[in-house]
């Protein structure tokens, strides 16, 4: 038990003065628990990094990806999307980040339609040099919360 004790070298003539005696017991644990604290949630929070899987490259085998079940999504600059159904220029639409959601939706729902199920549906995304990593992320977001199984991020052209 630790202690802090007082001694007086003198005597008074009527009074005799006590020995102060304080337990220190109860500041030692309040120090070893705000340690602990202080550790354990800087543990916690160290920040947290996006997954993204990527296949091995392999140039003999390709996947096979039907246009009727795809849809390219191109990222731009100013928060703006081009997106067209299919793997080629056909018909494209602009949209933003906040109707983003309802594009992949109805899509997923037109291929459910087609072919049954949902999860066939594969999404393209082409950043351009233009786009922000934010824009990029967003999307990312979009097909985690759409749970989007197939979708493909191709390299950043100039063009």
């Amino acid at each position: 038990m630790a202690s802090f004790e007082e001694r007086l070298s003198h005597k008074t003539n009527k009074h005799t003065k006590k020995k102060t005696n304080i337990d220190l017991t109860p500041m030692v644990d309040l120090g070893f628990l705000l340690i602990t604290f202080f550790i354990f949630t800087s543990v916690i929070s160290q920040p947290s990094v996006a997954q993204l899987v990527l296949p091995k490259d392999n140039a003999v085998d390709s996947t096979p990806v039907t246009a009727t079940a795809s849809l390219t999504m191109t990222l731009l600059s100013n928060d703006s999307i081009v997106y067209y159904e299919g793997l080629k220029h056909l018909l494209p639409q602009f949209c933003n980040y906040q109707s983003l959601r309802s594009v992949i939706r109805q899509k997923q729902e037109s291929v459910e339609r087609s072919f049954g199920n949902k999860n066939e549906t594969v999404l393209i995304i082409r950043p351009t040099i233009s786009c922000t990593y934010k824009n990029f992320m967003d999307v990312m977001d979009e097909v985690y919360i759409n749970d989007v199984t197939h979708y493909y991020v191709l390299n950043v052209k100039p063009d």
